[in-house]
């Protein structure tokens, strides 16, 4: 296969992406008339989200113009379009693996350190759970190019992380484990193969061993399960097929000695011995070796075709290089039965010479992207691998890297990529949840915890373009800031909450905000629009507001339409000593605005 080159890890360009605008901007038919009668489109793009506003306008001013223009419908409207968007159907997988990239996040917080192989593998088990349960949603849900894509995507996010969950976590180099009986669990999971329908229907169409037999698709199906190793289907489909009187007295002894050998495939346990196991493996290879020898012979003697087949099926379990070759259609299944048949104690860092000559016989040029993916995993080739992550989806690439990081091998990325690879795939997935309203608390947590100063600079600089839309949501944003200690952003958005109180009459909440940022000219302002406006009305109506504040507030003019409240209070009331003594307070204390 052919690497990647290095500029390949540090500029990866955008997908193109097509809008059509129905109906269009300008009349079908009439484009050069449109544009000639002073015509052209202007847009506006959203700061925070991938949206773009599109409309109709004009070259000149329309007053500038000496003669009239018609007037189309399309002129009127204004499009809103986005590009890059995050589907609704995502948000419940959106949400869900959130839970668990926080939860992971807190876990390494706890601890200071790597994260333990069971907490990882509990985690990674969620993320899975998730990717599958999305699958299935799509699958409920109405046909469609969209759900096709999407499905096709998450089955493909679901392939890729169960085999990393494998390589780099269950089977790890300190374990001693062996990587056999998971890459099988793994394949036979994501790419089932041979289809469990093609089974029923060749037993279907099948009423007895004679026509079971004679069937041209039962040996092909037989040397497949073998491949994959479903040996015990493979011993019930020989012995339906032994007995039958089509076929050879040779054939339908050996169906019955392979039916019995395939039976006695010897399966490690934890709590045997890798000599143990190693020693009843060569037994039981050594008896299919003689089983190939004696039919070998007998095929020299006589053509027969039912034990042609039958010898193939003998030379897959034997692990025979060339005839698992043949009969893979693919280089995961044929890795599959090398490991399965040949290497079955083999430990993850055989995988990467192992993959490399199964991978030899195949025409790369022909690997889909998930082929790609899975190649550059299989061979450690991380740098290579968190690329084509990205390529699948953003969600991968991000959610990838900081697995890789808690598991420590992230390194190898490191030292090929120009920038953090975690950091970069993750910003940017929060990126990409910002263009859906309802996201803006994941991305931001996406950013935060990153823990880097560039993340941190980004999430301040998104965080004070919020539209703050309701109290509500300026609690939210406030609380993300307080949580990731962005202390500029939080002033930043304490001044612009008392702007927009103050702007809507709402005075204490205004001074509350100004308050808490030190902004003692704002706090003054209102003060004295307060004074003006008592001044002006004769009506002291501002004690409600200022005792909103005064628990936070020890501004000086804040102080003065206290104490002065208090005054008009007592001197209405005809406290006049105890007036007095508040009047001089202010006197004494200088607190008064020097137009009161």
């Amino acid at each position: 296969m052919a690497r990647l080159g290095t500029d390949k890890f540090v500029v990866e360009r955008e997908k193109e992406v097509a809008t059509r605008l129905s109906p269009g901007v300008f009349p079908t038919g009439r484009q050069s008339e449109w544009s000639a009668q002073n015509r052209t489109l202007t847009h506006s793009v959203h700061p925070l989200t991938s949206s773009v506003a599109l409309c109709v306008a004009g070259k000149q001013p329309r007053e500038q113009l000496k003669t009239e223009i018609r007037v189309y419908e399309q002129d009127q409207r204004i499009y809103v379009c986005g590009f890059g968007t995050t589907p609704d159907e995502r948000l419940s997988f959106i949400n869900d693996t959130h839970a668990v990239f926080s939860a992971i996040q807190s876990i390494m917080d706890a601890r200071e350190t790597h994260v333990g192989v069971d907490a990882l593998l509990r985690m990674s088990a969620l993320y899975r759970e998730a990717m599958l349960r999305q699958v299935r949603v799509l699958q409920d849900a109405r046909d469609s190019e969209f759900v096709r894509s999407e499905s096709d995507v998450f089955q493909a996010m679901h392939a890729v992380w169960h085999l990393l969950e494998i390589v780099y976590v269950t089977t790890n180099s300190g374990l001693s484990a062996s990587v056999v009986p998971y890459y099988m669990e793994w394949l036979n999971f994501n790419f089932p193969a041979p289809a469990a329908a093609d089974g029923e229907r060749i037993i279907g169409s099948s009423p007895d061993s004679n026509a079971l037999a004679q069937n041209p698709d039962v040996w092909p199906y037989v040397q497949k399960l073998a491949l994959r190793g479903h040996v015990t289907t493979v011993a019930n489909m020989l012995e339906r097929i032994a007995p039958a009187q089509v076929l050879s007295a040779a054939a339908s002894r050996w169906a019955r000695e392979l039916a019995q050998t395939a039976r006695d495939m010897p399966l490690a346990s934890s709590d045997e011995t890798s000599g143990s196991f190693n020693a009843r493996w060569r037994r039981w290879n050594s008896g299919l070796q003689s089983m190939a020898t004696n039919i070998g012979s007998m095929l020299d003697k006589a053509d027969d075709d039912a034990l042609s087949a039958l010898a193939m099926v003998v030379d897959v379990m034997r692990g025979d290089a060339d005839s698992i070759s043949r009969v893979g259609d693919t280089w995961q299944d044929v890795l599959g039965a090398v490991l399965l048949y040949s290497e079955p104690t083999a430990q993850t860092e055989r995988l990467p010479a192992l993959a490399q000559l199964v991978l030899e016989q195949f025409e790369s040029d022909d690997f889909t992207l998930v082929d790609r993916t899975l190649a550059a995993l299989v061979r450690h080739e991380l740098p290579e691998f968190l690329v084509y992550c990205n390529q699948i989806d953003a969600w991968l690439s991000a959610h990838v890297s900081d697995l890789m990081q808690h598991i420590g091998i992230l390194d190898s990325c490191r030292r090929v990529f120009k920038v953090e690879p975690r950091e970069h795939y993750l910003v940017f997935l929060g990126e990409r949840y910002l263009t859906h309203e309802g996201l803006w608390r994941v991305a931001m947590d996406y950013f935060g915890l990153c823990r880097t100063r560039v993340s941190q600079n980004i999430m301040g600089e998104y965080i004070v373009r919020m539209p703050l839309e309701s109290d509500r949501k300026a609690q939210q944003v406030l609380r993300v800031c307080e949580r990731y200690k962005l202390t500029e952003a939080m002033e930043r958005v304490h001044r612009q909450l008392g702007r927009q109180k103050w702007q809507r009459g709402r005075l204490g909440a205004a001074i509350a905000h100004f308050v808490r940022v030190n902004d003692s000219s704002a706090v003054g302002q209102i003060c004295d629009q307060l004074w003006a406006e008592y001044l002006a009305s004769g009506q002291l109506t501002y004690g409600p507001i200022i005792d909103s504040v005064l628990a936070t507030s020890a501004h000086d003019r804040v102080r003065f339409l206290t104490v002065y409240r208090d005054f008009h209070e007592c001197y209405k009331g005809g406290e006049f000593k105890r007036a007095g003594k508040l009047l001089l307070s202010i006197l004494v204390g200088e607190i008064a605005p020097s137009h009161a």
